[in-house]
């Protein structure tokens, strides 16, 4: 299908929107209209909008310096009304597809859905790693929200998930106008390349008999692994998994990851199996609790510029290995930090005055913000503390897991957090 004709069918939506001197016919007619948008075409909306269009949004690698060049960013749009509130969200890796939040549900509200650069589909020819920072990310949000301000008249609020809500939150203390509310879904926000608190949240989670149950697992898996490497051979082979660091670190690498994914995900410590079961059930539970292909070639090439991001200025977390060092052959160190994980780049340094910096604006600004949180789910050890705010509201679902969201908490915490989302948007 031709541009024009893609237009022409766009022009067909009727009604007029006449602001500040400029009318469109539609929204199709506005996305036709802006400069900074350099393709677009119509796909099939979900059920609650009009409209909807994957969008690519011409974007400066360096907004100080626009001379050094472009790359496309993929950005997905449902349209309900002009009046409507615009739920924005700042994925904090790719986005493949369109989708309806939970929140633009709850507010009926317009949907913007970013990528982030160099995630995805929104990847410069060239990896040039210097400009995939968090300042450069949340100017890109601000140009796209500069530029639907023009058409959405209505309230905005950011949102996301895990880094997604990291990134609002940064979008937020680049840009504190931008939108009216921001919404962060159990999001770290890490002070320290290797934040300590994600290895202290190990020594108070669940019971002390959980605790040590997963330890004990721990302990048997890395004992038999012998017995066990046959399963993982035939996984890796089935799953067309290849390993730079070889396959038996990559295996004691899934062990002590185990406890985070577990926790994080909400496994059932339950169901750990008894020491001495036999290695196929072992291994099968390892593989349930904890992702063994996150170490993988494959996955590192997409995950890369999270830990490019991660080792500059987001932080991680590392492994102690103490616990487990008279059953560990590959793994040398008495604490492993993933900054392994991060493509090859000369002199990548942890800036760590940039989450300080974050930080500083945010309480100088003192944003009306909602920070979920999972009790269970590690990542809850580094996210935002609500002292010396005013205006965030931090809810914690209890025995939550990364999966926390705002239609599976207690009616209480929901009805708090929809209380105050009324509030702020009226």
């Amino acid at each position: 299908m031709t541009k024009v004709l893609r237009i022409s069918i766009l022009l067909v939506v009727s009604g007029i929107l006449t602001f500040c001197g400029v009318k469109w016919q539609s929204v199709g007619d506005f996305v036709v209209s802006r400069p900074v948008i350099s393709s677009f075409e119509e796909i099939e909306p979900d059920s609650m909008y009009s409209k909807a269009w994957l969008i690519w949004v011409k974007q400066p690698l360096d907004h100080q310096h626009p001379e050094k060049g472009f790359f496309q960013q993929r950005v997905w749009l449902s349209h309900k009304s002009p009046e409507a509130p615009v739920v924005l969200i700042t994925e904090g890796y790719m986005a493949p597809q369109n989708f309806t939040s939970e929140l633009a549900q709850l507010l009926e509200a317009n949907q913007v859905v970013v990528e982030h650069r160099y995630f995805g589909k929104s990847v410069p020819d060239s990896m040039l790693w210097e400009y995939l920072t968090v300042e450069q990310a949340a100017m890109d949000h601000h140009r796209i929200v500069k530029t639907l301000k023009e058409f959405y008249r209505g309230k905005w609020i950011n949102t996301g998930i895990s880094k997604g809500g990291q990134t609002a939150m940064i979008h937020r203390a680049f840009f504190p106008n931008d939108v009216d509310v921001t919404v962060s879904y159990v999001a770290p926000f890490n002070l320290e390349r290797d934040d300590r608190r994600l290895l202290e949240f190990f020594d108070q989670v669940g019971t002390p008999d959980q605790r040590q149950r997963i330890a004990e697992f721990q302990k048997e898996v890395l004992k038999r692994k012998d017995e066990l490497m046959p399963w993982f051979n035939d996984l890796i082979k089935q799953k067309g998994y290849t390993f730079r660091m070889g396959k038996e670190r990559a295996f004691e690498l899934a062990v002590l990851e185990y406890p985070f994914s577990l926790w994080q995900w909400g496994g059932p410590v339950d169901d750990i199996p008894d020491s001495g079961a036999d290695a196929e059930i072992l291994f099968a539970h390892l593989y349930q609790g904890s992702d063994i292909g996150y170490f993988s070639d494959q996955q590192w090439k997409e995950i890369s510029p999270f830990f490019y991001q991660a080792y500059r200025e987001l932080g991680y977390y590392p492994y102690l290995a103490v616990p487990f060092k008279d059953w560990l052959n590959e793994v040398k160190e008495d604490t492993l930090s993933n900054r392994f994980m991060a493509p090859d780049v000369e002199e990548l340094t942890f800036e760590e005055a940039v989450s300080a910096g974050i930080l500083k604006k945010l309480i100088q600004i003192d944003p009306e913000m909602i920070v979920i949180t999972g009790e269970n789910d590690p990542w809850s050890a580094t996210s935002l503390d609500p002292e010396g705010f005013s205006n965030v509201l931090k809810i914690e679902k209890p025995g939550g897991s990364h999966r926390t969201r705002i239609n599976n908490l207690p009616d209480s915490l929901k009805t708090q957090i929809l209380n105050q989302l009324k509030e702020w948007l009226e």
